[in-house]
């Protein structure tokens, strides 16, 4: 399947940091994951050349919900000319050179979003997305496909029944292990004082709470159910509204965000919640995409270095 794109850097998207998921796995140029399409597993590699989305699934599955699928999870439905020509009008010209064809990473399951969003929280990136994988290792459904292991994120249920820790799997932590093996319990994955967290925004999740009800809300009605939940403050809930959900008006502030917006208005001396405030008066809809673009150029021009001191 090929899907024509243009303005999409598909390798600086998968690696930007997005808490919607871990990267997908690369081989030679191009990222293989997992998605369940229409109830069915299926495998998929994409890769771009040309201006053309190159879609390879590994199983046979309807072509039409496969490309809607592929479509939301790279935003591929979203004008980002109009988001180069927002940010010129808002002095904001420089973002666009260093992230030129970065596009949101939505989530392909949002309960995988919420979790690796807390498992985000205080943490680098290498170190929440190496705990996701083996959250993925440890509880979800393994399918083989032409010799290769892919796994489901587990459900609400599953995680919610998971032990914190075992002193077995912390000393296993430290081994060489296969590329099979399967942890028992939550802290040897990496997420540290998140487990319990974790385990009591899984049950309710799996008991009390609808997730599908998230996206029919508003963004300030969602953000304040979000808040309820166990290990999501603030900044959490807003990146799992954007990677999430694609609610574009959240603007997740974090301390970097919070140096890199007080860098860019020496004057201001933005607390969180002013951020948050001046981000909904002037980005607006625009705000996730922003944030995005705003964070990258500091990543990859080198004012996060500067900003550490």
């Amino acid at each position: 399947m090929n899907i024509p794109v243009r303005e999409f850097d598909l390798e600086l998207t998968q690696e930007s940091g997005q808490t919607s998921q871990p990267p997908w796995k690369r081989v030679d140029g191009a990222f293989r994951e997992l998605l369940i399409i229409g109830g069915v597993p299926c495998p998929v590699e994409v890769r771009v050349e040309d201006e053309v989305l190159r879609v390879n699934p590994y199983s046979d599955v309807p072509r039409k919900p496969l490309k809607k699928k592929i479509e939301y999870i790279f935003d591929l439905k979203f004008e980002i000319e109009d988001l180069y020509t927002f940010l010129e009008d808002k002095g904001l010209s420089d973002t666009i050179q260093s992230s030129r064809g970065l596009r949101l990473f939505l989530a392909k399951d949002p309960f995988e979003c919420i979790i690796s969003s807390i498992a985000s929280a205080n943490c680098s990136i290498k170190r929440w997305t190496r705990a996701v994988d083996d959250i993925k290792r440890g509880w979800g459904d393994c399918h083989v496909f032409r010799g290769e292991r892919f796994y489901t994120f587990p459900s609400p249920a599953t995680l919610a029944g998971v032990e914190e820790e075992s002193l077995e799997d912390l000393q296993r932590r430290e081994d060489k292990l296969p590329d099979d093996f399967r942890f028992t319990d939550l802290r040897s994955c990496g997420v540290g004082y998140r487990a319990p967290y974790i385990r009591e925004t899984s049950r309710i999740l799996s008991e009390e709470l609808d997730i599908s009800k998230i996206h029919r809300m508003d963004y300030q009605d969602a953000r304040e159910v979000l808040l309820e939940l166990p290990g999501v403050g603030p900044k959490v809930a807003d990146c799992i509204l954007l990677y999430g959900f694609r609610k574009t008006e959240a603007f997740p502030v974090d301390v970097w965000v919070r140096r890199i917006m007080n860098h860019m208005y020496p004057d201001r001396n933005f607390s969180a919640r002013e951020i948050a405030e001046f981000a909904a008066r002037e980005y607006g809809e625009m705000a996730g995409y922003v944030q995005l673009y705003l964070f990258n150029h500091a990543r990859r021009s080198g004012l996060l270095e500067k900003l550490r001191g």
